[in-house]
């Protein structure tokens, strides 16, 4: 598993280094590696066109047919990497690819992850209040990922990186009962 992160992050890299040499290039790759993924990054996508009994005319036709019956376009050089990845049988590692990827185009773009976890839905105002203030805090751009947890009680968890900013009911009372004792 180590093996398949550490050569997706190379492809990464490399797929970075070109689409930074490319006008709009970072966020071309990003919704071409977006597109790929969502077609071809399945483990049963890759099983179908990396059967070791179809010859690799049959695989190039097989992406074509699919990328035209879906109406996706990706650039060339995008689609050459996807030949590449098919005919070195590493189509697996696609998703590693454009998580690496993702990881590389936030960094470049000032864009931290904030996962933020909360008893009820937050409504569009809210995750836009949350955005707002993590911006604040952080100086950079925020991208929420809002998950649900009732045993939150209430309040507010959010993570960014390695910083956990803890507001939730539940530790609250947790607090509390503890000075209590």
């Amino acid at each position: 598993m180590a093996l398949r992160g550490a050569a997706g992050r190379r492809y990464a890299q490399a797929v970075f280094d070109l689409a930074k040499g490319e006008e709009n290039g970072l966020d071309k790759w990003l919704q071409d590696l977006r597109a790929l993924n969502a077609l071809f990054g399945s483990d049963q996508a890759v099983a179908a066109i990396q059967d070791p009994e179809m010859r690799e005319e049959t695989q190039r036709q097989v992406i074509d047919d699919v990328l035209k019956r879906e109406n996706v376009s990706v650039s060339p050089l995008a689609h050459n990497l996807l030949f590449m990845l098919v005919q070195r049988q590493r189509l697996g590692l696609l998703p590693g690819i454009l998580e690496s990827y993702q990881e590389l185009y936030n960094r470049a773009k000032g864009i931290v992850i904030a996962e933020v976890t909360s008893a009820i839905p937050l409504d569009e105002a809210h995750q836009r209040e949350v955005t707002a203030q993590l911006q604040k805090i952080t100086g950079k751009t925020i991208q929420l990922q809002v998950r649900q947890d009732p045993r939150i009680l209430g309040g507010l968890i959010t993570r960014i990186g390695d910083q956990l900013i803890d507001a939730s009911v539940a530790t609250r009372l947790a607090d509390l009962a503890e000075r209590l004792a």
